[in-house]
């Protein structure tokens, strides 16, 4: 008997993963990495645990507790999966990501622009105070080398960033970026 082939599309022109598939393994690997996120996962997952003890009896006419508002307090409590949400947070940030410029830089400099840094897809977003006029600025070159750093120590072989700063007219208008190896962090000229 033959095998198949593997059906699922590889190279270049490889469909990409849906965004559903992208938060939901982040959320995972965020839940996996954090000890207080494991810790709080197992906690809802007990909590969830008890109120199914509890409920399963009284919807079945028996009586499991000898308080039978106990059970209508612990059917009334929130979602345990709401929980685990409110714990979590957006998957799409990246909340170690400061704390490992700041090893890079001890005196607060650079990492005092820095005003959030999340997933967009394939790509990490930083997002800086900086103008519009500080496009390849030595901050900006700095954010993009140090995230790509942080990236590649956690595993990620193609690394792509942007280093955005505030715009008057324009949203934020990128300082920074690499798209792909060979890349440097330099923005290029723009007609």
């Amino acid at each position: 008997m033959t095998d198949s082939p593997d059906r699922r599309p590889r190279g270049r022109h490889a469909r990409p993963p849906s965004e559903f598939a992208v938060r939901l393994n982040r959320l995972v690997t965020a839940v996996l990495r954090s000890r207080r996120r494991r810790l709080s996962a197992a906690g809802a997952a007990a909590a969830l645990a008890a109120v199914a003890a509890a409920t399963v009896p009284v919807l079945t006419g028996g009586s499991s507790s000898p308080q039978p508002h106990a059970a209508a307090r612990a059917a009334t409590s929130p979602s345990p999966h709401e929980k685990v949400e409110a714990v979590t947070g957006d998957p799409d940030e990246i909340p170690d990501a400061v704390p490992y410029f700041r090893t890079k830089d001890p005196d607060g400099k650079v990492v005092g622009h820095v005003t959030d840094v999340r997933r967009s897809g394939a790509f990490v977003r930083v997002y800086t105070d900086l103008g519009e006029d500080d496009e390849n600025s030595r901050p900006a070159i700095d954010l993009c080398e140090w995230t790509t750093q942080f990236l590649e120590d956690g595993g990620d072989d193609e690394p792509r960033v942007f280093v955005h700063g505030k715009s008057d007219d324009n949203g934020s208008v990128v300082l920074a970026n690499k798209q792909s190896d060979k890349d440097d962090c330099e923005v290029g000229e723009t007609p």
